[in-house]
């Protein structure tokens, strides 16, 4: 049996800002809840769509005993002071600025899990980050490595919300993991998150309307309200504001991980260069990034958007040869952009 004291030892090797185990079990205090979101309709296109798939870890492996959960820190601030940013930049989340999360936090659990193996020589895994059907954030908090904040965000306490999380499913008990359902804990309540939020997108605490939510809007394929297009700024990919408010953020230290300061962290893409990138040129520059997955097309519309936000007549001549494009998304952005400059 693996104990929980050796896991937080190779947890730490393995420059996890956080890590966990409960066993694995049917999750299904969370159907309530999994119900009034859909009912609410603020499920979203990027999540796991069958209910059952989200709090039954035997449908991922039937021989499931555990579930790890980690925590992984992208905080880094390093780039914010570097001056030579472009004259049209579009902003980039601090996720979206380095390596793909997806790829660090994979190989994390891969080395964990050899790790493990020498322990356990008959160890079975799968593991998951991000795009993984099972609810993560409640994963994390019941594992007891973090809990949840108003914005919606898992805040690790000592590091703050700037985590990715990953989860190992293993066919091993992990010795005094959680077993039973245990009570959320939650911060503390100041609700700067919410009066922070451009679009109000934090209806209610805990709570975030995808509809609202710039970060989501960011990365649909659909058309983006008008209404909202001016809210949106000089941002390309992801929003931080809820995050760079909340108390727990201020102090939180620099990310352990080597591999989360690979590629260079600028917090802007340059927007007249993306305009020209082929489809095959942005794969090339950009599909080891976070938002590299999302693609040229989508990553464009935004890059529109940010210059009709810039105040700058003489981004026209950037925007002037999407008027005509055969795709009505990069045609209505480019025609709405023209009008604000």
């Amino acid at each position: 049996m693996i104990g929980l004291d050796k896991l937080f030892v190779v947890g730490k090797e393995m420059n996890f800002t956080a890590i966990g185990a409960l066993k694995a079990r049917h999750f299904d205090e969370l159907l309530p809840v999994l119900h009034k979101r859909a009912e609410e309709k603020r499920k979203t296109v990027f999540e796991e769509q069958q209910t059952e798939s989200r709090i039954n870890p035997f449908l991922l492996m039937d021989s499931a005993k555990s579930i790890i959960v980690t925590a992984t820190s992208y905080r880094d601030e390093s780039s914010i002071y570097i001056d030579d940013k472009p004259r049209h930049a579009g902003k980039l989340a601090r996720f979206a600025r380095g390596l793909d999360y997806h790829l660090v936090v994979h190989y994390q659990l891969k080395k964990l899990a050899e790790k493990l193996y020498k322990l356990e020589p008959a160890l079975v895994w799968r593991a998951f980050v991000d795009t993984g059907p099972l609810v993560d954030r409640y994963l994390a908090a019941q594992a007891g490595i973090g809990i949840y904040g108003k914005n919606n965000c898992l805040i690790i306490p000592g590091t703050g919300s700037y985590v990715v999380l990953g989860y190992l499913i293993i066919n091993k008990p992990v010795q005094e993991s959680v077993g039973e359902p245990q009570p959320l804990q939650s911060c503390d309540g100041c609700g700067t998150c919410q009066r922070a939020c451009p679009t109000k997108a934090l209806e209610e605490p805990f709570k975030v309307n995808p509809s609202l939510c710039l970060s989501h809007l960011l990365q649909q394929k659909e058309s983006i309200p008008y209404e909202i297009r001016k809210l949106m700024g000089q941002r390309v990919y992801g929003c931080d504001v809820c995050q760079e408010v909340c108390p727990h953020n201020k102090t939180a230290a620099q990310t352990e991980e080597p591999m989360m300061l690979e590629s260079p962290r600028l917090p802007w893409i340059d927007v007249a260069h993306l305009l020209t990138l082929s489809n095959r040129e942005f794969n090339r520059l950009y599909r080891s990034r976070a938002f590299g997955w999302r693609g040229q097309k989508i990553m464009q519309r935004n890059g529109l958007m940010a210059l009709g936000n810039s105040s700058d007549p003489g981004a026209k001549n950037l925007i002037k040869p999407f008027l005509h494009h055969q795709r009505d998304t990069l045609k209505d952005m480019a025609r709405w952009s023209t009008t604000q400059l």
